[in-house]
């Protein structure tokens, strides 16, 4: 993907939808940069760790969100072997 970003006043610059979208970059986000042979790398930065990153996608929250809500309901979430708790640990990881 190339294109071009125009600078504004204050030195400002506007990330376009599509370059935001294809990297999942959102407002708040952190951005490193480093400058090599005259040219600007912009990478963004994770600040949870990438072996926890997991648990921070939507799916995993969405369903975060279903087992709070069936320990409110119920008063405690889905009953579960040790095998299946550990099957389902090990799908959820990849």
């Amino acid at each position: 993907m190339t294109g071009k970003i125009e600078v504004r006043p204050k030195r400002q610059v506007t990330l376009p939808k599509s370059l935001t979208d294809a990297l999942n970059i959102a407002e708040g986000d952190i951005l490193e940069y480093e400058i090599q042979d005259g040219k600007i790398l912009i990478t963004p930065k994770m600040l949870i760790p990438k072996d926890q990153a997991w648990y921070w996608t939507k799916q995993w929250q969405q369903d975060e969100a279903g087992v709070e809500k069936e320990i409110r309901e119920n008063g405690h979430g889905k009953d579960y072997t040790v095998d299946e708790l550990l099957e389902e640990l090990d799908d959820a990881k990849n």
